[in-house]
């Protein structure tokens, strides 16, 4: 967004190869034909990653499982989220961390 914003206005501050040319050499029409490309480029990302904000409270489950609202993710999950935090795995979250919990958590469950 700020580089077109700044293309667009002819502030050239984070442009480093127009500044060696010079902006004596580029034309306003150029500035804003790229500022308005980095636009388009911007609304085709947004398009396409909309999905992600969708299922960003479902990447809550894995970032931070002892966190995450029940209620902010599917059904499917919610019962055993609810059953993790009452559980006393909580604690073995705290002291062992991310990585080795969740080793430790499938180890569990493929005893039981």
């Amino acid at each position: 967004m700020l580089a077109a914003t700044n293309a667009g206005t002819g502030n050239l501050d984070h442009f480093s190869s127009v500044q060696v040319v010079g902006l004596s050499e580029v034309k306003p029409r150029w500035l804003k034909d790229y500022a308005d490309v980095i636009s388009g480029f911007l609304a085709e990302f947004d398009q396409c990653f909309k999905e992600f904000n969708n299922l960003k409270p479902q990447f809550g489950l894995f970032v931070n499982t002892f966190d995450v609202d029940a209620e902010s993710i599917s059904k499917e999950f919610q019962m055993e989220v609810l059953n993790l935090k009452c559980d006393k795995q909580k604690q073995k979250y705290t002291d062992i961390g991310v990585p080795d919990f969740y080793n430790f958590f499938l180890e569990k469950c493929i005893q039981n």
